[in-house]
Protein backbone atom coordinates (compact mmCIF):
# COMPACT_ATOMS: atom_id res chain seq x y z
CA UNK A 1 0.00 0.00 0.00
CA UNK A 2 2.49 2.34 1.18
CA UNK A 3 4.59 1.68 -2.34
CA UNK A 4 1.20 2.36 -4.42
CA UNK A 5 0.86 5.68 -2.93
CA UNK A 6 4.64 6.33 -2.99
CA UNK A 7 4.42 5.79 -6.88
CA UNK A 8 0.77 7.72 -6.74
CA UNK A 9 2.80 10.82 -5.31
CA UNK A 10 5.61 10.48 -7.77
CA UNK A 11 3.05 10.04 -10.88
CA UNK A 12 1.58 13.57 -9.80
CA UNK A 13 4.54 15.46 -8.68
CA UNK A 14 6.06 14.63 -12.40
CA UNK A 15 2.64 15.41 -14.23
CA UNK A 16 3.18 19.09 -12.26
CA UNK A 17 6.44 18.92 -13.01
CA UNK A 18 6.12 18.69 -16.79
CA UNK A 19 2.97 21.39 -16.55
CA UNK A 20 5.17 23.82 -15.28
CA UNK A 21 8.18 23.38 -17.85
CA UNK A 22 5.54 23.18 -20.57
CA UNK A 23 4.50 26.70 -19.10
CA UNK A 24 7.92 27.75 -19.06
CA UNK A 25 8.81 27.02 -22.51
CA UNK A 26 5.55 28.12 -24.03
CA UNK A 27 3.94 31.45 -21.90
CA UNK A 28 1.14 32.98 -22.96
CA UNK A 29 1.46 35.19 -25.65
CA UNK A 30 1.05 38.73 -24.46
CA UNK A 31 -0.60 39.71 -27.46
CA UNK A 32 -3.90 37.76 -26.24
CA UNK A 33 -4.27 40.09 -23.11
CA UNK A 34 -3.68 43.22 -24.67
CA UNK A 35 -6.23 42.54 -27.29
CA UNK A 36 -8.70 41.23 -24.68
CA UNK A 37 -8.40 37.64 -25.03
CA UNK A 38 -7.63 34.57 -22.42
CA UNK A 39 -4.86 32.16 -22.64
CA UNK A 40 -7.84 29.58 -23.53
CA UNK A 41 -8.89 31.20 -26.39
CA UNK A 42 -8.46 30.46 -30.15
CA UNK A 43 -7.42 33.04 -32.62
CA UNK A 44 -7.10 32.68 -36.05
CA UNK A 45 -6.23 34.95 -38.79
CA UNK A 46 -7.06 32.85 -42.22
CA UNK A 47 -4.69 34.59 -44.47
CA UNK A 48 -4.61 33.96 -48.63
CA UNK A 49 -1.75 34.68 -50.49
CA UNK A 50 -0.85 35.77 -54.06
CA UNK A 51 -3.28 38.73 -54.32
CA UNK A 52 -2.28 39.93 -57.49
CA UNK A 53 -0.30 37.08 -59.34
CA UNK A 54 -2.82 36.66 -61.89
CA UNK A 55 -6.95 37.65 -62.52
CA UNK A 56 -7.78 34.59 -61.05
CA UNK A 57 -6.23 35.05 -58.00
CA UNK A 58 -7.74 38.64 -57.26
CA UNK A 59 -11.07 37.63 -57.87
CA UNK A 60 -11.36 34.42 -56.46
CA UNK A 61 -9.57 36.40 -53.14
CA UNK A 62 -11.98 39.02 -53.22
CA UNK A 63 -15.32 36.42 -53.09
CA UNK A 64 -13.32 34.37 -50.40
CA UNK A 65 -13.27 37.23 -48.27
CA UNK A 66 -16.72 38.43 -48.56
CA UNK A 67 -18.38 35.27 -49.40
CA UNK A 68 -16.12 33.08 -46.75
CA UNK A 69 -14.28 32.75 -43.83
CA UNK A 70 -10.92 34.77 -45.32
CA UNK A 71 -10.08 37.46 -43.41
CA UNK A 72 -6.98 38.44 -44.73
CA UNK A 73 -4.87 38.85 -48.31
CA UNK A 74 -1.22 40.29 -49.02
CA UNK A 75 -0.31 41.56 -52.40
CA UNK A 76 2.54 40.61 -54.58
CA UNK A 77 3.24 44.28 -55.91
CA UNK A 78 5.56 42.63 -58.81
CA UNK A 79 3.56 40.92 -60.60
CA UNK A 80 1.77 41.89 -63.38
CA UNK A 81 -2.26 42.11 -61.79
CA UNK A 82 -1.10 43.74 -58.97
CA UNK A 83 -2.61 46.73 -60.03
CA UNK A 84 -6.00 44.92 -60.82
CA UNK A 85 -6.32 44.14 -57.19
CA UNK A 86 -5.92 47.92 -56.63
CA UNK A 87 -8.55 48.43 -58.37
CA UNK A 88 -10.98 45.56 -57.09
CA UNK A 89 -9.98 46.58 -53.20
CA UNK A 90 -11.28 50.50 -54.57
CA UNK A 91 -14.71 48.74 -53.78
CA UNK A 92 -13.58 46.75 -50.44
CA UNK A 93 -11.68 49.50 -48.14
CA UNK A 94 -12.12 47.39 -44.76
CA UNK A 95 -10.80 44.55 -46.39
CA UNK A 96 -7.39 43.19 -44.20
CA UNK A 97 -5.18 42.84 -46.91
CA UNK A 98 -1.04 43.61 -46.84
CA UNK A 99 2.54 43.26 -48.59
CA UNK A 100 2.98 39.89 -49.69
CA UNK A 101 6.89 40.88 -49.94
CA UNK A 102 8.19 39.16 -52.96
CA UNK A 103 11.86 38.12 -54.14
CA UNK A 104 11.41 34.81 -55.96
CA UNK A 105 9.76 33.67 -59.29
CA UNK A 106 8.91 30.28 -59.10
CA UNK A 107 7.18 30.01 -61.97
CA UNK A 108 8.13 28.76 -65.10
CA UNK A 109 5.64 30.48 -68.25
CA UNK A 110 5.41 33.89 -65.82
CA UNK A 111 8.30 35.96 -64.97
CA UNK A 112 8.66 39.14 -62.90
CA UNK A 113 11.28 41.62 -62.02
CA UNK A 114 11.92 44.03 -59.32
CA UNK A 115 9.17 46.87 -58.29
CA UNK A 116 13.20 48.97 -58.05
CA UNK A 117 14.84 50.06 -61.24
CA UNK A 118 16.86 47.14 -62.26
CA UNK A 119 19.99 49.31 -62.40
CA UNK A 120 19.27 50.12 -58.23
CA UNK A 121 18.87 46.58 -57.37
CA UNK A 122 21.20 44.24 -59.52
CA UNK A 123 21.77 41.28 -57.17
CA UNK A 124 18.23 40.56 -56.71
CA UNK A 125 18.23 40.17 -60.58
CA UNK A 126 19.44 36.71 -62.07
CA UNK A 127 21.14 36.62 -65.68
CA UNK A 128 17.98 36.62 -67.42
CA UNK A 129 16.56 39.89 -65.74
CA UNK A 130 14.10 38.06 -63.24
CA UNK A 131 14.03 37.04 -59.77
CA UNK A 132 15.59 34.19 -58.73
CA UNK A 133 13.14 31.62 -58.69
CA UNK A 134 13.95 30.53 -54.80
CA UNK A 135 14.86 31.35 -51.76
CA UNK A 136 18.46 29.62 -52.21
CA UNK A 137 19.71 31.77 -54.85
CA UNK A 138 17.61 35.17 -53.61
CA UNK A 139 19.95 34.43 -50.47
CA UNK A 140 22.97 33.79 -52.05
CA UNK A 141 23.40 37.01 -54.04
CA UNK A 142 21.19 39.57 -52.54
CA UNK A 143 22.75 42.10 -50.61
CA UNK A 144 20.88 43.59 -47.60
CA UNK A 145 20.85 46.80 -48.64
CA UNK A 146 19.07 46.01 -52.13
CA UNK A 147 16.54 43.87 -50.29
CA UNK A 148 15.96 47.16 -48.22
CA UNK A 149 15.39 49.29 -50.91
CA UNK A 150 12.95 47.06 -52.75
CA UNK A 151 11.37 46.32 -49.35
CA UNK A 152 10.56 50.37 -49.17
CA UNK A 153 9.97 50.11 -53.40
CA UNK A 154 6.87 47.69 -52.63
CA UNK A 155 5.41 48.70 -49.78
CA UNK A 156 5.12 52.73 -51.76
CA UNK A 157 3.56 50.97 -54.64
CA UNK A 158 1.10 49.28 -53.03
CA UNK A 159 0.35 52.86 -50.92
CA UNK A 160 0.46 55.07 -54.30
CA UNK A 161 -2.11 52.11 -55.69
CA UNK A 162 -4.40 53.07 -52.49
CA UNK A 163 -4.39 49.96 -50.62
CA UNK A 164 -4.31 50.83 -47.05
CA UNK A 165 -2.21 48.19 -45.58
CA UNK A 166 -1.96 46.61 -42.41
CA UNK A 167 0.67 43.86 -42.44
CA UNK A 168 4.23 42.89 -44.14
CA UNK A 169 4.66 39.20 -44.54
CA UNK A 170 7.04 37.65 -46.88
CA UNK A 171 6.04 35.36 -50.09
CA UNK A 172 7.82 31.82 -49.47
CA UNK A 173 9.32 32.77 -46.32
CA UNK A 174 12.24 33.68 -47.79
CA UNK A 175 12.48 37.36 -45.71
CA UNK A 176 12.99 34.76 -42.79
CA UNK A 177 14.88 31.85 -44.32
CA UNK A 178 17.58 34.19 -45.64
CA UNK A 179 20.68 36.39 -44.06
CA UNK A 180 19.53 37.61 -40.96
CA UNK A 181 20.39 41.71 -41.95
CA UNK A 182 16.86 40.66 -44.01
CA UNK A 183 14.75 40.10 -41.15
CA UNK A 184 15.63 43.26 -39.80
CA UNK A 185 14.94 45.61 -42.72
CA UNK A 186 11.51 43.60 -42.53
CA UNK A 187 10.90 44.85 -39.12
CA UNK A 188 12.96 48.33 -39.56
CA UNK A 189 10.59 49.20 -42.46
CA UNK A 190 7.11 47.78 -40.73
CA UNK A 191 7.53 50.13 -37.46
CA UNK A 192 8.43 52.91 -39.70
CA UNK A 193 5.39 52.44 -42.10
CA UNK A 194 3.29 51.38 -38.79
CA UNK A 195 2.09 48.24 -40.72
CA UNK A 196 2.22 44.87 -38.44
CA UNK A 197 4.96 42.61 -39.66
CA UNK A 198 4.36 38.72 -39.82
CA UNK A 199 6.23 37.29 -36.92
CA UNK A 200 6.31 33.69 -35.64
CA UNK A 201 6.62 32.68 -31.74
CA UNK A 202 9.68 30.43 -33.56
CA UNK A 203 11.27 33.77 -35.54
CA UNK A 204 11.06 35.53 -32.36
CA UNK A 205 12.25 33.40 -30.09
CA UNK A 206 15.08 32.55 -31.92
CA UNK A 207 16.43 34.78 -34.49
CA UNK A 208 15.08 37.95 -32.74
CA UNK A 209 15.81 37.72 -29.75
CA UNK A 210 18.77 35.39 -29.82
CA UNK A 211 20.28 37.72 -32.14
CA UNK A 212 19.94 41.79 -30.52
CA UNK A 213 22.81 42.86 -32.23
CA UNK A 214 21.43 43.01 -35.83
CA UNK A 215 18.09 44.63 -34.63
CA UNK A 216 19.60 48.07 -32.96
CA UNK A 217 17.13 50.30 -32.98
CA UNK A 218 14.31 48.37 -33.11
CA UNK A 219 12.01 47.63 -29.78
CA UNK A 220 12.26 43.99 -30.16
CA UNK A 221 10.65 43.49 -26.70
CA UNK A 222 7.15 45.07 -28.54
CA UNK A 223 7.22 43.08 -31.49
CA UNK A 224 3.77 41.32 -32.02
CA UNK A 225 4.13 37.50 -32.49
CA UNK A 226 1.45 34.71 -33.80
CA UNK A 227 2.13 30.95 -31.74
CA UNK A 228 2.26 29.56 -34.94
CA UNK A 229 2.00 30.06 -38.63
CA UNK A 230 0.34 26.31 -40.75
CA UNK A 231 0.49 26.17 -44.36
CA UNK A 232 -0.35 22.93 -46.56
CA UNK A 233 2.85 20.65 -47.71
CA UNK A 234 3.29 18.86 -50.41
CA UNK A 235 2.42 15.47 -48.66
CA UNK A 236 -0.48 16.68 -46.95
CA UNK A 237 -2.07 17.34 -50.43
CA UNK A 238 -0.94 13.93 -51.44
CA UNK A 239 -2.25 11.87 -49.25
CA UNK A 240 -4.92 13.95 -47.15
CA UNK A 241 -6.71 16.28 -49.28
CA UNK A 242 -7.67 20.15 -48.15
CA UNK A 243 -10.75 19.06 -47.77
CA UNK A 244 -9.35 16.82 -44.70
CA UNK A 245 -6.20 18.70 -44.00
CA UNK A 246 -8.13 21.77 -42.90
CA UNK A 247 -10.95 20.37 -40.90
CA UNK A 248 -8.33 18.45 -38.91
CA UNK A 249 -6.86 21.92 -38.73
CA UNK A 250 -9.74 23.80 -37.05
CA UNK A 251 -10.92 20.58 -35.18
CA UNK A 252 -7.39 20.83 -33.56
CA UNK A 253 -6.76 24.27 -33.72
CA UNK A 254 -4.52 25.28 -30.05
CA UNK A 255 -5.14 28.33 -27.72
CA UNK A 256 -3.32 31.22 -29.15
CA UNK A 257 -3.05 32.92 -32.22
CA UNK A 258 -2.75 30.80 -35.35
CA UNK A 259 -2.34 32.03 -38.93
CA UNK A 260 -3.72 29.39 -41.59
CA UNK A 261 -1.62 30.34 -45.09
CA UNK A 262 -3.39 29.50 -47.71
CA UNK A 263 -3.79 30.39 -51.80
CA UNK A 264 -7.37 30.96 -53.47
CA UNK A 265 -8.04 30.90 -57.20
CA UNK A 266 -9.85 29.23 -59.77
CA UNK A 267 -8.56 26.35 -61.61
CA UNK A 268 -9.40 28.23 -65.04
CA UNK A 269 -6.92 28.53 -67.85
CA UNK A 270 -5.33 31.33 -66.85
CA UNK A 271 -3.79 29.55 -63.47
CA UNK A 272 -3.60 26.34 -65.19
CA UNK A 273 -1.03 27.87 -68.12
CA UNK A 274 0.65 30.20 -65.16
CA UNK A 275 1.10 27.02 -62.81
CA UNK A 276 1.86 24.28 -65.48
CA UNK A 277 4.78 21.67 -65.34
CA UNK A 278 3.99 22.33 -61.34
CA UNK A 279 2.67 19.54 -59.52
CA UNK A 280 1.85 20.96 -56.19
CA UNK A 281 0.65 24.96 -55.52
CA UNK A 282 -1.00 24.43 -58.45
CA UNK A 283 -4.27 25.88 -60.45
CA UNK A 284 -6.32 22.60 -58.60
CA UNK A 285 -4.80 23.25 -55.19
CA UNK A 286 -5.35 26.53 -54.66
CA UNK A 287 -9.48 26.16 -56.10
CA UNK A 288 -9.72 23.48 -53.08
CA UNK A 289 -8.68 26.27 -50.81
CA UNK A 290 -11.37 28.91 -52.30
CA UNK A 291 -14.00 26.05 -52.25
CA UNK A 292 -12.82 25.15 -48.96
CA UNK A 293 -12.92 28.78 -47.05
CA UNK A 294 -16.21 29.59 -48.94
CA UNK A 295 -17.96 26.82 -48.08
CA UNK A 296 -20.70 26.40 -45.27
CA UNK A 297 -18.73 23.47 -43.93
CA UNK A 298 -15.57 25.73 -42.80
CA UNK A 299 -17.90 28.59 -41.03
CA UNK A 300 -19.50 25.90 -39.00
CA UNK A 301 -16.13 24.13 -38.05
CA UNK A 302 -15.12 26.97 -36.63
CA UNK A 303 -18.18 27.63 -35.11
CA UNK A 304 -18.32 24.23 -33.25
CA UNK A 305 -14.44 25.39 -31.66
CA UNK A 306 -15.50 28.71 -30.51
CA UNK A 307 -12.68 29.84 -32.66
CA UNK A 308 -12.30 33.64 -32.32
CA UNK A 309 -11.59 35.15 -36.32
CA UNK A 310 -9.24 37.86 -36.22
CA UNK A 311 -7.14 40.49 -38.22
CA UNK A 312 -4.07 41.78 -38.87
CA UNK A 313 -5.91 45.17 -38.15
CA UNK A 314 -6.99 44.09 -34.89
CA UNK A 315 -3.60 43.42 -34.23
CA UNK A 316 -1.78 46.62 -34.81
CA UNK A 317 -3.98 49.12 -32.29
CA UNK A 318 -2.92 46.26 -29.57
CA UNK A 319 1.22 47.51 -29.59
CA UNK A 320 0.59 51.57 -31.01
Amino acid sequence: MKKRKTTLLFTRTFAVLLAFIFIQCNPTNPLLEKLGYSSKDKLLIIHTDDLGLSKSHNRATIVSMTEGVVNSAAIMMPCSWAMDAAVLLQDYPDLDVGVHLTFTNEWYNYRWGTVSPMAEVPSLINEEGFMYPDCKSFSENATPEEVELEIRAQIEAALTAGINISHLDAHMSCIFRGRIEYLASYLKLAAEYGVVPMVSRDIYKNKIKKNPQYFRGIDIENIPYVDRVLIASEEDYEKKGMDQLYTDIINNLKPGITVLLIHTAFDDEEMKLITEGHDYWHSPWRNDDFEFFTSEKANKLIQENNIKLITWKDINPGFK
